[in-house]
């Protein structure tokens, strides 16, 4: 009775926080003077600051909850709007008039890659059929930006003016067009198979040419022909890099290479259940826990991230921590028979 006591003690904990989080990320909605949601989605509620990286995982945490689809759609539709010319996207700075400066995006393959998984996942979760078909030729306007960016190895530039190729980039971009393909495979679109085989060169790309075999581990990027080395004791991008291959679906986490690099993960960087300002949290890690089925530090990751940063109010805390943090509990929820 006591066990059954404290298993839904910890489900009401997880499903309270996980809802508290997603109405913070509707605040990060930035609405107009006149009150109507302009779509964009910034870093922090009080802040008019947008990366859109950012707030593509913003957004696709918010599809978890039904009633945020309008506030979706919304922000789906503002990425759209504010595409340049050659499908990319600038970060916004706005102020309290909605008047704006734009900055030279962090990337454009990670950019791009994150919110065509976030079209699909919104089409997956609402059914907006509609909205994908009216979008069609802006989102595959977006889908060509990481083929363009595609270098003869597979791998993707973060930028057309920056010439490295990331690890975390190539993962979202592979994720991004895979997920593209399957949602084209749902409409019955013709370039299914392309954009298919663009993904898969891709994952190719990251296999051939960023697996150390000798050292057991990704390298971190690839200029020219220099892979950097990796320091396992280095957190960024040493060893979080690493993660991003299991979490993109490039390898499978109960398979030996999955399974070993989450042990050396462990092994080296001991305190990543307890980052703390002003360091970020790295919530991702919370769901890379999950993904390996180790719930219990997956929990007290979403426990101490609570107690250090949301309930602190640390600053250090913004729209895609709270995305990943809902991730990790929503993970949690779904797996509840496997450990409580």
């Amino acid at each position: 009775m006591e066990y059954q006591s404290k298993a839904a003690e910890i489900i009401y904990a997880l499903s309270s926080n996980m809802v508290a989080q997603i109405y913070w990320l509707k605040s990060c909605q930035i609405l107009s003077p006149g009150h109507r949601a302009d779509g964009a989605i910034a870093r922090y509620p009080d802040q008019a600051g947008v990366m859109p990286y950012f707030s593509n995982f913003a957004a696709m945490a918010m599809i978890e909850e039904p009633s945020c689809f309008p506030f979706v759609e919304r922000y789906l539709d503002w990425y759209l709007r504010h595409l340049e010319r050659n499908g990319t996207i600038r970060d916004y700075s706005y102020d309290s008039d909605l008047n704006f400066k734009t900055a030279r995006p962090d990337s454009e393959d990670a950019y791009a890659g994150t919110f065509l998984s976030l079209a699909f996942h919104y089409h997956k979760k609402a059914g907006q059929t509609g909205w994908v078909k009216a979008n069609l030729p802006d989102l595959k306007r977006v889908a060509r930006v990481i083929i363009n960016l595609m270098d003869r190895d597979g791998l993707t530039f973060a930028l057309a003016g920056y010439r490295v190729k990331y690890l975390m980039d190539n993962c979202e971009a592979y994720r991004g067009l895979a997920d593209f393909a399957e949602l084209l495979a749902c409409l019955g679109d013709r370039e299914v198979s392309y954009f298919k085989a663009m993904a898969e060169a891709i994952a190719t790309g990251i296999e051939r040419f960023l697996w150390n075999r000798l050292n057991f581990c990704y390298y971190p990027s690839r200029t020219g022909w220099i892979r950097p080395g990796v320091n396992w004791k280095k957190f960024y991008p040493d060893a979080a890099c690493q993660v991003f291959p299991v979490l993109y679906g490039l390898i499978e986490p109960g398979q030996e290479r999955g399974a070993r690099l989450y042990q050396l993960f462990n092994n080296n960087q001991t305190n990543w259940l307890t980052i703390r300002p002003p360091d970020y949290p790295w919530m991702i890690l919370g769901l890379y826990a999950c993904l390996h089925g180790d719930y219990s530090k997956a929990y007290e990751k979403v426990r101490y991230a609570r107690e250090a940063y949301i309930d602190t109010k640390s600053g250090n805390w913004f729209c895609a921590e709270a995305a990943f943090f809902i991730f990790t509990c929503a993970r949690l929820l779904q797996d509840r028979d496997k450990w409580l």
